[in-house]
């Protein structure tokens, strides 16, 4: 018979916190995505997780912090899981398509992370809403990776220094997010994997120096 140590005690209880948490998040994720974190009850999350809402303010605190938690978790999957594969050993040019491509893969893999992401999106248009300076900050990251890789390109001559950087990367950030809403909204409805192809075979003519 083996003596458990107050050590194996201390792992288990870090094991069953974590499982707790890990299910917490994904309750929260599905309620978040359905019908939006208004109106997303803490009682509602923690019934859809079999635990209790004194369980969700022990692990998080606040419904505030369980949000956050849920966005961290998932753009940690998108840029570990899938954009940092993606880019490994790429460049410039290189690099930014393959991050576009990677978005196209998340799209299709795991529709429901991205409803939940424009879901989430949709309310943080409201400035009096938390959501807004979280995702504004979210969006100034994504913007400054971009511009590393646009600088690299210019230095590889595969992007014309002449081009507005800036307002280019709008238009990048602006078609990817509308592709794939109008993919979520009617994904019956056109090819997503050709429009994604199109625009950036009509993005990188369009890059290339005079």
């Amino acid at each position: 018979m083996s003596i458990k140590t107050p050590e194996d005690s201390r792992n288990l209880r870090q094991i069953q916190a974590d499982d707790a948490r890990r299910r917490l998040i994904e309750a929260a994720s599905a309620l978040f995505a359905e019908r939006g974190y208004a109106d997303s009850s803490v009682a509602a999350i923690g019934d859809a997780a079999g635990a209790s809402r004194g369980l969700v303010n022990h692990h998080f605190g606040s419904k505030e912090n369980l949000l956050w938690a849920v966005i961290e978790a998932h753009i940690f999957e998108w840029e570990h899981d899938v954009v940092a594969p993606a880019i490994a050993d790429k460049r410039g040019l290189g690099a930014l398509k393959a991050m576009i491509f990677a978005h196209l893969e998340l799209t299709q893999t795991k529709p429901e992370r991205m409803f939940l992401l424009y879901r989430l999106m949709g309310e943080a248009l409201d400035p009096r809403n938390d959501l807004h300076d979280e995702f504004a900050e979210l969006h100034k990251r994504w913007r400054e990776l971009g511009l590393h890789w646009w600088n690299e390109g210019i230095e590889d001559g595969q992007i014309d220094p002449g081009i507005d950087q800036d307002a280019n990367a709008s238009m990048i950030i602006g078609s990817v997010r509308g592709m794939t809403f109008d993919w979520l909204i009617a994904p019956d409805s056109f090819d997503l994997e050709a429009a994604y192809q199109q625009f950036w075979d009509m993005l990188e003519r369009f890059l290339a120096p005079r």
